[in-house]
């Protein structure tokens, strides 16, 4: 009995140092996710204490809004973009600098340290890049300031400050291939492409799982660089659908509207990168 009593003591000390960052998940993730199913169901200004319930209507006049078109295009075509472009330069960068490069370490930590910026930060630096010295220097206008280009144009920003993390996750899993197999394929005369594709090329199959479903979600989700770099102009060329539910819940005063706007973007991220996970992970198990 006296065992099972200090056994009981022990484990609620233990419990006793998580309760402050129980109750912060409780009161600024748990609450208010519960409540935005209520909220998304009615006519919320944000503001007023008084509001109606409306149904389905925010859902269906969702679903017949233009701009609803608008922010999923430009979502889907940054994150195109970032997913691919993050993933094939990580992958070549580092593939490159695990040969016998001169100076590769230094190099490895030079592609690294963008990354240390900020979303928002990054946002700043591209933005007077692009106005300042892209005109004086080379002539080019700015990207931002352009319907067709400005998504490329943010994109960049996240292939300048991503594409080092996701080289550190292909890196670790080049460095996990056990030599032998290389030496292996080298003794049976296969070349550098035929060793990497056959032997190495397999081996980042759990690498390429996580970075290809970290940038899909990192993109379904972007808010801080087109907010920070351009808030979703010219126009609603680069309104993505994240910034599409802040605007509509604080700029618009439509709270309820850009709360199911919200929940609908929760469901749309969660399906793809669940199904995208599962495909991945499936066809690591083939190879």
């Amino acid at each position: 009995m006296k065992g099972r009593w200090k056994s009981v003591k022990r484990n609620s000390i233990d419990l006793m140092f998580l309760l402050p960052a129980a109750l912060v998940f409780l009161f600024v993730i748990a609450v208010p996710f519960f409540q935005a199913f209520g909220i998304a169901f009615t006519n919320w200004n944000g503001l007023s204490k008084e509001y109606d319930f409306v149904g389905l209507k925010n859902l269906t006049a969702l679903f017949h809004d233009t701009q609803t078109i608008n922010a999923v295009s430009n979502t889907m075509e940054y994150t195109v973009i970032t997913c691919i472009g993050v993933n094939i330069l990580a992958l070549a960068i580092t593939v490159g600098l695990n040969l016998n490069v001169a100076g590769n370490r230094f190099l490895k930590s030079a592609m690294f340290l963008p990354i240390i910026a900020s979303l928002v930060i990054t946002a700043f630096i591209w933005q007077r890049i692009y106005g300042d010295v892209f005109p004086v220097n080379f002539g080019i206008v700015s990207p931002l300031t352009r319907l067709t280009t400005v998504i490329p144009g943010i994109a960049l920003m996240c292939l300048w400050r991503d594409t080092g993390l996701a080289m550190v996750i292909y890196n670790a899993g080049i460095q996990s291939v056990p030599g032998d197999l290389k030496e292996a394929a080298r003794i049976d005369g296969a070349n550098a492409w035929q060793s990497f594709w056959n032997v190495t090329f397999p081996m980042l199959a759990p690498a390429f799982t996580t970075c290809v479903t970290l940038w899909l979600g990192y993109g379904l989700k972007v808010f801080d660089y087109p907010k920070a770099a351009t808030g979703g102009g010219p126009g609603k060329a680069s309104e993505t659908f994240s910034l599409f539910v802040y605007n509509h819940f604080f700029t618009n005063n439509r709270a309820g509207y850009g709360q199911m706007a919200g929940l609908v973007m929760l469901i749309f991220v969660v399906v793809i990168t669940g199904v995208v996970t599962k495909l991945l992970r499936k066809r690591e198990v083939q190879l």
